[in-house]
């Protein structure tokens, strides 16, 4: 039971956010046309369409890069939308510590973000699973205000302070994650999982409700 903690608690803190990086060529191009502007006057509509069509192709450094160049030479087109793409590029592409510096400047940036929450969350995940940072990882979920938390992560979110607390040795902290976890979503993974944590660590649940099945109710 023990080694299913760590998968579980993956899914939870990894499985909530869309690919944003779905793109839309709107039927323009071919993979193999050319993307650079040697020769052409400089198009910031036309660079965001050839830096999705390198994306949407597999061409993730080279989609990386127009995207900043694009950011560079104009900074006021698309920004929200570029400053995703070059988040997430620089996940896809492996270096998660300048993922995290540019999602931190998206969050600075576009504080009125309709996913800011679900992005917290998610680089507070890898912040943990990459750089095994957990400092960080609990920094970001402490920026998440929990009145802005929608209804359907807050289970997942409960979870992962009280993992993180467990992880960093602050134990009754913790329980009391888990133990608010298992009495508010007691038929979800989360709930059943901090219930197991729960017996595991030597807390109580008194008069928490028990769930059937850890897989019924809310996900």
């Amino acid at each position: 039971m023990r080694r299913l903690i760590l998968p579980v608690c993956l899914v939870l803190l990894l499985a909530w956010v869309p690919d944003a990086l779905k793109a839309q060529t709107g039927g323009k191009g071919t993979p193999g046309e050319a993307v650079g502007f040697q020769g052409e006057a400089w198009d910031s509509q036309e660079a965001f369409r050839r830096a999705q069509l390198l994306v949407s192709s597999g061409k993730l450094k080279e989609g990386l890069d127009l995207f900043l160049e694009l950011r560079e030479k104009a900074p006021r087109y698309r920004p929200l939308a570029v400053q995703r793409y070059i988040c997430r590029l620089y996940e896809k592409t492996g270096d998660i510590a300048q993922a995290l510096r540019e999602y931190e400047v998206f969050i600075k940036r576009y504080p009125w973000a309709r996913d800011r929450v679900q992005m917290l969350m998610r680089m507070a995940a890898m912040a943990e699973v990459a750089l095994h940072d957990l400092n960080r990882a609990w920094r970001y979920l402490e920026m998440v205000p929990e009145d802005r938390v929608p209804p359907g992560d807050m289970a997942p979110y409960l979870f992962n302070k009280a993992y993180l607390l467990e992880k960093m040795g602050r134990k009754e902290e913790a329980l009391e994650y888990y133990r608010r976890l298992a009495e508010e979503y007691p038929q979800t993974v989360g709930g059943f999982w901090a219930k197991e944590r729960l017996k595991k660590l030597g807390g109580s649940l008194e008069g928490s409700p028990q769930a059937n099945s850890p897989m019924e109710g809310k996900q």
